[in-house]
């Protein structure tokens, strides 16, 4: 049975699907897990009027039902007397998000800094770093979407912004890849194109030492993750301001640097998937692991349909 997506645009709270469907050439949404903005690129045929900075655009897509896929705000448009091109992000560069300031947070919980930076924007909050309390750290000369960036890096996280809800949420959670992470399943015999992947031989370190200057002892100090250290062993050298950051940011540099050493890419028929989930490839065969997704592009116009690429890591 042949299935036939749904599609629906809302423009500043206004469905504009039937008038948009007409004259679509093709509308792709690229969905990143982090650094990068979501982005909507829209184009249309004729003769439309231009969109302003300050424009709002929802999409939704589906099948019996329509799921939203991204909220997006316009920052670039290219018109002719044939076509229309839009192009939207996920996040609205007209605020201050990436405003430079300069700031310290001291004795906080990374979940207390997420929820105030989130606070001055009107996002919510989707954040499971709840138990790493971070002595003090500095936002120098760095917008909040790069600080927060910067943590996420230090600390596996996934961090981004997604129809107007700020993510900051663990990569692996109990030694396991995070149960609160959405998680997806596909039949690779289902898929239009053939999947690759890829096996990179890098190294698999099973601990990591850290050494770092305890205060009220004054002395440098060594600690290995796990406590019974086997080889090969990563060594990593940072500023810490207590054992238990120094102990956080260790785990996550060993888990970082085990990471991504399978990877592939894949198109399917479209379904609502986002960056930063997990995804698990029914029949596979040896390549049967549990992926991140890293990146997740929507395709749709009238005469194509609906395909969904992915691209993930182990």
């Amino acid at each position: 049975m042949v299935r036939v997506p749904l599609f629906k645009i809302v423009v500043n709270g206004t469905d504009k699907t039937q008038t948009l469907l007409k004259d679509l050439s093709n509308l792709t949404i690229t969905d990143y897990a982090n650094n990068n903005s979501d982005q909507l690129d829209l184009e249309v045929l004729g003769q439309y009027k231009r969109p302003t900075s300050s424009d709002e655009i929802k999409v939704y897509l589906g099948y019996e039902t329509l799921k939203l896929i991204g909220v997006f705000k316009v920052t670039e448009t290219k018109k002719s007397l044939k076509r229309l091109q839009i192009t939207a992000t996920g996040v609205d560069f007209k605020s201050n998000f990436k405003v430079k300031r300069n700031r310290t947070f001291e004795n906080v919980k990374i979940v207390d800094i997420v929820n105030q930076i989130a606070a001055k924007y009107d996002l919510k909050v989707k954040c499971d770093f709840d138990d790493l309390y971070i002595k003090s750290v500095a936002q120098t000369n760095e917008s909040d979407m790069s600080f927060l960036n910067r943590l996420a890096d230090e600390y596996n996280a996934i961090f981004n912004l997604k129809n107007e809800t700020l993510y900051f949420v663990k990569k692996v959670k109990n030694d396991k890849k995070n149960e609160l992470l959405p998680r997806y399943e596909i039949d690779v015999k289902k898929c239009q194109d053939e999947i690759l992947i890829t096996h990179s031989q890098k190294t698999h370190y099973n601990s990591v030492k850290v050494s770092y200057h305890d205060t009220k002892e004054n002395e440098r100090k060594e600690i290995f993750i796990p406590k019974d250290a086997a080889e090969p062993i990563l060594i990593y050298k940072g500023n810490f301001t207590s054992e238990a950051e120094a102990r956080a940011k260790a785990k996550a540099k060993l888990e970082k640097a085990n990471q991504g050493k399978v990877s592939g890419s894949l198109t399917c028929e479209g379904e609502v998937i986002y960056a930063g989930g997990i995804l698990k490839l029914l029949n596979i065969g040896e390549d049967d692991y549990e992926y991140n997704i890293t990146q997740v592009r929507h395709s749709f116009s009238k005469s194509g349909g609906w395909s969904t690429s992915l691209e993930f890591e182990n």
